[in-house]
């Protein structure tokens, strides 16, 4: 008794097929014989069913479904004369299952499970029962196929030796055991290689100075972040002063990201770099932004420069007085009143830190009020 070839769905003569009702060939069954029975063996219980005489001759097969397992098989022939003989014992294997475990993207770059990556070379593994003899992969429907390799017991790798452009794709998995059972899975992944870079840039809100210059005099100076991409899982602020840093992670409102400290700068330089990561992976960091916080200004000293009387009095007999102003180097505008504030003039920068004006008019004799 022999699997019939076209139920040998595995490799010829493994006796391995996935059909639930195998057929089988019996062979050398002498013309006299009275009696062809067939002895089924299966989890410790033995059947008999009666073969049955075809065109092609004498056969066997199941009257229902079989579960998957190990059948042995004998066939007992009896002739006329009442002679018996028995065939050797057949065993065959009934597998009609087959799964995949799972199938994974291994070179995951970014969030861990999304299935992006930024390799351009992905890589993937499958696992599947230790049965499976070939495992092929697509990433064009099915266009054309490559043949995984087994590494350990049920595992199976293959990593994409030409470059894989960005895009979203379906990979199929077909895997076989060596019933010839065969199954499809698919896995949606996405190669992402680019990320934009990120801009940072002071508030013209809080841009107090000539725009552009970078100067501020708030405190807690507010910043735009620019070119963040929609699939950014990662914005960090680092922000360097006085030789120290800190991190700050952001999270995006109304639809813009941005920064502002959350206690009070101290006056000095800050320079700021933003770092963005996205799903995949990818990492990219803006060029540094240096601003200058500058709260406070003073007026060392306002002096009557042709004081005729007695120094420092304040008192002159010039009646176009003049004044000097000395301030710190950045300060870039002096104005003067004698009016209450009514009208002003623009002194004049002489030298650094030191603005000068002559009034221009005569100014009546009386006691007046400077204001700088």
């Amino acid at each position: 008794i022999t699997l019939d070839n076209a139920d040998d769905t595995g490799e010829r003569g493994d006796n391995l097929t996935n059909r639930p009702q195998p057929n089988f060939i019996l062979q050398h069954i002498d013309a006299d014989v009275a009696s062809v029975v067939v002895s089924v063996t299966h989890d410790g219980t033995t059947s008999v069913f009666d073969a049955s005489q075809e065109a092609g001759g004498w056969r066997f097969t199941p009257d229902r479904d079989w579960t998957d397992g190990s059948y042995t098989l004998s066939v007992t022939v009896t002739d006329k004369a009442g002679n018996v003989s028995q065939s050797t014992p057949l065993t065959v294997t009934v597998d009609t299952h087959i799964s995949i475990g799972k199938v994974e993207l291994i070179n995951d770059s970014g969030v861990v499970g999304d299935n992006m990556t930024n390799d351009i070379h992905p890589q993937f593994r499958v696992t599947v029962p230790e049965d499976v003899n070939s495992v092929r992969l697509s990433i064009d429907g099915g266009a054309t196929w490559v043949k995984a390799t087994q590494g350990a017991a049920g595992i199976w790798d293959y990593t994409w030796p030409d470059d894989v452009k960005d895009g979203k794709y379906t990979l199929q998995v077909e895997a076989t055991d060596k019933a010839g059972n065969t199954i499809t899975r698919m896995l949606e992944f996405t190669i992402d290689t680019t990320l934009t870079t990120p801009t940072i840039a002071l508030d013209h809100k809080d841009d107090s100075g000539i725009t552009g210059d970078n100067l501020t005099n708030a405190k807690k100076p507010g910043f735009i972040l620019g070119n963040i991409d929609v699939d950014a899982s990662r914005v960090v602020v680092q922000v360097t002063h006085d030789g120290k840093s800190e991190e700050v992670a952001l999270t995006k409102s109304g639809g813009q990201w941005s920064f502002t400290p959350t206690a009070p700068w101290g006056d000095g330089s800050y320079t700021l770099t933003v770092t963005v990561e996205d799903k995949a992976g990818n990492v990219s960091h803006s060029a540094p932004l240096t601003v200058t916080v500058d709260t406070q200004t003073a007026i060392n000293s306002i002096a009557l420069v042709n004081d005729t009387g007695i120094p420092d009095d304040n008192l002159t007999n010039a009646v176009r007085p003049h004044f000097r102003v000395t301030v710190p180097d950045d300060v870039n505008t002096v104005r003067l009143s004698i009016d209450g504030g009514k009208t002003w003039v623009d002194a004049k920068r002489t030298s650094a830190g030191v603005w000068d004006y002559s009034w221009l008019t005569d100014v009546t004799e009386g006691a007046h009020t400077l204001t700088v």
